[in-house]
């Protein structure tokens, strides 16, 4: 069952004068809302302002009882002071009643400045609470839709009064959303890349069924998700893309805290390993969950830290910078990872930015040396994504270069410095191939600029991991 609650909340408010006349305003909010299985509570906020001096606060809340009824409690306080900012508190009020389903009801009260003067707010509420049953899908997505609005769903492109049939239930499509019901779920709203990625594995023809909410901002407050009935969920974060991940993957997620845990954000859809096997995993922002057996594995790992990447690309730089041979080498460091980049099907990697300083010996002893500041940032990438399956070439790339060099001569450094740098990082630094059907799941940047290969948690997993720490260790 749905309750579609139309509203209209009204402050007169007056500024009682000592000299003069009295001021006055009036405050206006109106609205639609649903209240339903997966949202039994709804609260409004409202404030209202008058004559520089007075500001009223009303919260409403409604509450969904079970047989189409819905109580509301109102509570206002009333603030005045020497300006409508201030946190002086000088009268409350508050109200409650039922509102009986498919009647309406108005509501007034008032609230006083109970410590000094005759300042007050007349507070009116109109409601329209309409019951809608379960299985009347028309009329809860036509709810729906006024809810969000026309701002939100834009024009329908199918007919708003025919909800299209789909698998176990109703679709209305509009320009900016889709919106979908059942008796089970109610209307839920999909749109935007996760509406885009929903169609792309098949909508409700796919295993996660319809959606069970509506696209809800995840609780760190940076990416947004909508869960299915399918036991499976569509995440969305700006440097990730849309992801789905669902069955038992996204219960050992959940149970680590979902994205504000160790793993981060999905950074791929669920992938199956084998066809003929029960093997899955996905990859995520810092880690991967393989499944196989019916129950969550540990994949098996081979890498190298930040400071011994570090340390690799010392040794990498001096090798290409070694035709320079005055150039004094003083500091290499990383300065900064990135986060994962956006992409729709599979994440793109963290990248790594280092930066190299030092000086140059011009050979002249009364002037000091120039100096210069290289910045280099570089992608560690796979020639095809790994699945556990393919065979993957693994290399390290110049994405992007910066030179800064100052002093007497500088000029001269620097293009000695470019040519170098263009040079030397014209090709991929290649770091190693992983053989067809080794179980490699995901190459990753760490957060701390450490590169990580994920193997399937099986015997072949464990053994190509333990040969690819040792190629890692003789880079």
């Amino acid at each position: 069952m749905q309750n579609k609650i139309m509203y209209t909340s009204v402050m007169n408010i007056v500024d009682d004068e000592l000299f003069g006349s009295n001021e006055r305003n009036r405050v206006r909010n109106t609205g639609v809302f649903l209240l339903d299985a997966s949202k039994k509570k709804n609260t409004l906020f409202f404030v209202g302002k008058c004559g520089g001096e007075v500001r009223v606060e009303l919260t409403i809340n409604f509450e969904q009882v079970s047989n189409g009824d819905v109580k509301v409690k109102e509570s206002a306080k009333l603030f005045e002071g020497i300006s409508t900012d201030t946190n002086d508190l000088d009268g409350t009020a508050s109200k409650s009643t039922t509102i009986k389903k498919n009647t309406s009801k108005t509501i007034t009260f008032r609230v006083r400045n109970t410590a000094e003067g005759g300042d007050y707010a007349d507070i009116t509420l109109q409601v329209r609470n309409t019951s809608i049953a379960a299985d009347d899908c028309k009329n809860s997505i036509k709810a729906k839709a006024q809810e969000l609005g026309t701002g939100f769903t834009g024009s329908p492109r199918t007919a708003i009064d025919r909800p299209v049939s789909v698998r176990n239930g109703k679709m209305v499509g509009f320009q900016k959303c889709d919106i979908y019901c059942s008796p089970q779920t109610g209307p839920h709203e999909i749109h935007g890349a996760i509406r885009q990625k929903y169609n792309a594995v098949g909508g409700p023809d796919n295993a996660l069924g319809l959606p069970a909410t509506d696209e809800t901002t995840t609780p760190d407050g940076k990416g947004k998700f909508n869960h299915f009935t399918g036991n499976g969920s569509v995440y969305w974060h700006p440097t990730t893309g849309p992801k789905l991940v669902r069955g038992g993957i996204r219960g050992t997620w959940a149970r680590t805290g979902w994205e504000r845990g160790q793993y981060g954000y999905p950074t791929s859809d669920e992938i199956r390993i084998d066809p003929d096997k029960s093997e899955w995993f996905s990859d995520f922002q810092n880690g991967v969950i393989y499944w196989a057996n019916n129950k969550s594995i540990a994949p098996y790992t081979a890498g190298l830290d930040g400071a011994k990447v570090r340390g690799l690309f010392e040794k990498i730089f001096k090798e290409k910078a070694a035709s320079q041979k005055d150039l004094n080498i003083e500091s290499v460091r990383i300065a900064s990872v990135s986060d994962t980049g956006y992409h729709f099907t599979r994440s793109k990697n963290r990248t790594v930015t280092f930066k190299i300083s030092g000086n140059y010996e011009s050979g002249v002893f009364f002037i000091p040396n120039p100096s210069y500041t290289i910045t280099l940032k570089i992608a560690f990438e796979s020639d095809t994504h790994p699945n556990g399956k393919v065979a993957c070439k693994l290399s390290a790339r110049l994405a992007h270069w910066h030179i800064h060099t100052s002093g007497v001569g500088h000029d001269s450094l620097l293009k000695g410095l470019k040519k170098a740098v263009l040079e030397g990082f014209s090709r991929p630094f290649e770091l190693g191939e992983v053989p067809q059907n080794s179980g490699l799941l995901s190459f990753k940047v760490q957060q701390d600029g450490g590169i990580k290969l994920y193997f399937t948690g099986n015997t072949t997993g464990r053994i190509v991991a333990l040969v690819a720490q040792e190629k890692l260790k003789d880079l």
